[in-house]
């Protein structure tokens, strides 16, 4: 039987007790790698949840503050990957009151991380991007090529233009030091784990919320828009399988299944045993139509068939119940 590529090997993962940050740090343990978990604010419902074992260590760290960075990566013999899972984001209104403020923070930690990885001689480093990158303009699947090397435009988005910022950086990282960046660009992501406080700008989440405390759903227009979702274990495994087969640099990360709003909305209720909770605005802006990311370097990356929404929600809005004191 094969090695897997990740046994053994030392990986860094900052941002690792949050959201996404958590199952790269699970998925990288139960295929036998050991684990530098670095994070800023303690979860320990987190911690509770990743598995127990020496393989993993845990280091209170801000990556903003560069020498600190340095100092985590120096507590182990060597990193033999980086995977950058911190990131400030948040909801509409965090976004337009503190866009300079996320663009300043999500930049410097990207920065820092680049610059640790060179000092450090790390031969991986997954920077985490977003297909928020795209322009909102086009409704058609949406190549890797579609950057922003070929359409670049200013956003009043502070998370959205910290993450043009992080392929940037990646392309001059790659030419001028020789460095092997990877930039995974998922689509809408979900799962157990999720941000379920006040402030999240996720949309299953921001659903569920709702219809646990017995509020209506509210829809802006008819709810006609469509998007596509990956489940946050996809995602990992899919992250894993981009670097293992150092094929491309850059991949959309998502699924084919693509879902309107209100039927997210229908679906969420069903699962949650709400018979109804779903109400529209139709004085509201709704955004793009369609939003749709062209998949074929992923299917030629993958080794798996990633689940389906269905099963995903079922997957989440167990978990979600379980923890539901907590979440709140």
């Amino acid at each position: 039987m094969t090695p897997d590529y990740w046994a053994d090997r030392t990986v860094m993962v900052t941002g690792g007790l949050g959201f996404v940050g958590s199952h790269v740090v699970e998925e990288l343990l139960g295929r036998g790698a050991r684990v530098l978990c670095l994070y800023r604010t303690d979860r320990p419902e987190v911690r509770a949840e990743l598995p127990a074992t020496e393989a993993l260590s845990t280091v209170c760290v801000d990556i903003l503050d560069y020498d600190a960075l340095l100092a985590a990566a120096e507590t182990v013999p060597h990193v033999d990957a980086v995977i950058n899972c911190a990131t400030l984001d948040g909801n509409m209104e965090f976004l337009l009151e503190h866009s300079g403020r996320m663009f300043d923070e999500n930049v410097r930690m990207v920065s820092n991380v680049l610059q640790m990885a060179r000092h450090c001689k790390t031969q991986d480093v997954v920077l985490i991007s977003s297909a928020e990158i795209y322009s909102y303009e086009s409704e058609e699947p949406m190549r890797e090529e579609d950057d922003h090397r070929r359409h670049m435009e200013f956003s009043p988005n502070g998370y959205r233009m910290s993450k043009m910022f992080t392929e940037i950086a990646a392309d001059l990282h790659r030419e001028q030091f020789g460095m092997r960046i990877y930039t995974p660009r998922p689509t809408n992501v979900y799962g157990p784990r999720d941000d379920f406080g006040t402030t999240t700008n996720h949309v299953i989440p921001n659903m569920l919320m709702k219809l646990a405390s017995g509020e209506d759903v509210e829809i802006w227009g008819d709810g006609s828009q469509t998007r596509t979702f990956i489940h946050v274990n996809d995602l990992v495994r899919a992250i894993l399988c981009m670097v293992q087969s150092a094929e491309h640099k850059t991949l959309n990360i998502g699924t084919p299944e693509s879902i309107s709003i209100r039927d997210l909305a229908h679906l969420l209720a069903a699962a949650t045993g709400r018979t109804n909770g779903v109400r529209f605005d139709l004085d509201k802006p709704v955004g793009a139509a369609r939003r749709a990311l062209d998949l074929e370097r992923f299917h030629s990356v993958v080794d798996f068939t990633p689940r389906s929404l269905k099963s995903g929600i079922a997957d989440t809005v167990q978990w979600y119940q379980k923890n539901l004191q907590r979440v709140r």
